[in-house]
């Protein structure tokens, strides 16, 4: 009895994620230019020729795994979507970011590679730029709504933290205290410049 088009859709969803993991596992563990496709479709278990009929190159790939990544990223953000003030929705922001780290380490471990060698940052360029652009947006548009009138440059040095916060835990994640640094981000960023900070209930 042929499938239908629902179960060849959901075969084909699957084979991608089996492949986008491969890739990860294998540019983490070789680095990307070590990694060959061969690499990837052993790590997956497939032929090559399955792997080219989703995937036509490695470049191809790498931007399949740094979109998911940024899915991800996507997906954090929206746990700011208005619901509460703008301080809780920040604070949301945070802890779902760093949650999304202890969940993708491998993503995050791929992501600090990635930035270290000329030829996968070529390959990502102009989308990696444009999605810590949007990111950052985000982040001051949250942040002026707090009441931080340095929102722009504050944007950045919160994405900045995120982002150090993320690679510190993905090289480390048995002795980084990723929970009591999200605590410390939210209380120096999710409150007006003028309110005094809380103190912490032990």
């Amino acid at each position: 009895m042929p499938r239908s088009p629902e179960r060849n859709q959901q075969l084909r969803a699957e084979s991608v994620r089996r492949l986008l993991a491969a890739a990860r596992a294998t540019f983490v563990r070789l680095g990307y230019d070590g990694a060959t496709i061969r690499d990837i479709a052993q790590e997956a278990g497939v032929a090559q020729g399955l792997l080219y009929n989703y995937f036509p190159s490695k470049d191809d790939l790498l931007r399949a795994v740094f979109h998911e990544g940024a899915r991800d990223v996507a997906e954090a953000f929206g746990a700011g979507a208005p619901a509460g003030s703008a301080a809780e929705r920040l604070e949301r922001v945070i802890r779902r970011s760093l949650e999304i780290v202890r969940e993708r380490r491998d993503f995050w471990l791929l992501s600090y590679m990635v930035r270290h060698q000329p030829r996968t940052a070529e390959v990502l360029g102009e989308e990696l730029s444009a999605w810590a652009a949007a990111v950052r947006v985000q982040l001051e548009t949250l942040l002026e709504e707090i009441g931080h009138r340095d929102a722009p440059a504050l944007s950045r040095v919160l994405f900045g933290a995120i982002d150090g916060v993320a690679q510190h835990y993905a090289l480390d994640p048995e002795a980084y205290p990723l929970d009591a640094t999200a605590d410390s981000l939210v209380r120096h960023f999710c409150r007006p410049p003028s309110a005094p900070a809380r103190r912490q209930s032990s």
